[in-house]
């Protein structure tokens, strides 16, 4: 789980899993969600956090991956045995194809893949350029 949150061994992401890692302290950080007014967006943060904490403790440990796993494996294998919320896994997923998208997009108009295509990305909402 860690390789797949933090696959750079960086502290700055939304799960922070790093200290489990280098044993400073038992604990993990859920950062700040992005700035957005999308009630979806922030109800699927909260839920995945509450689910993460309630069903890490309630449940047995998942087997280490093996070697090589792709990161869609490791994503189906969190939901699957982690997370357990269909519903939840189905907007990540969407999310994730409409990011591509987006990013497909911005790189075939010269915006460069770090850029928004348009003020809506930019602001985490629907894209307005489709």
């Amino acid at each position: 789980l860690i390789s797949i949150m933090n696959s750079n061994d960086e502290r700055y992401y939304k799960l922070n899993l790093q200290n489990l890692i280098t044993g400073r302290q038992p604990t993990i950080e859920f950062r700040q969600h992005s700035a957005t007014m999308s009630y979806d967006k922030v109800g699927a943060w909260v839920r995945f956090c509450v689910l993460f904490c309630k069903n890490s403790a309630r449940f047995a440990s998942p087997n280490p991956f093996s070697e090589g796993r792709s990161l869609d494996y490791k994503f189906d294998a969190l939901f699957q045995y982690v997370i357990k919320d269909r519903v939840l896994k189905r907007f990540y997923e969407d999310r994730r194809k409409h990011l591509e998208v987006e990013e497909d997009s911005s790189s075939s108009r010269g915006g460069g893949g770090d850029q928004p295509c348009c003020d809506c990305c930019a602001t985490g909402d629907h894209c307005s350029s489709k």
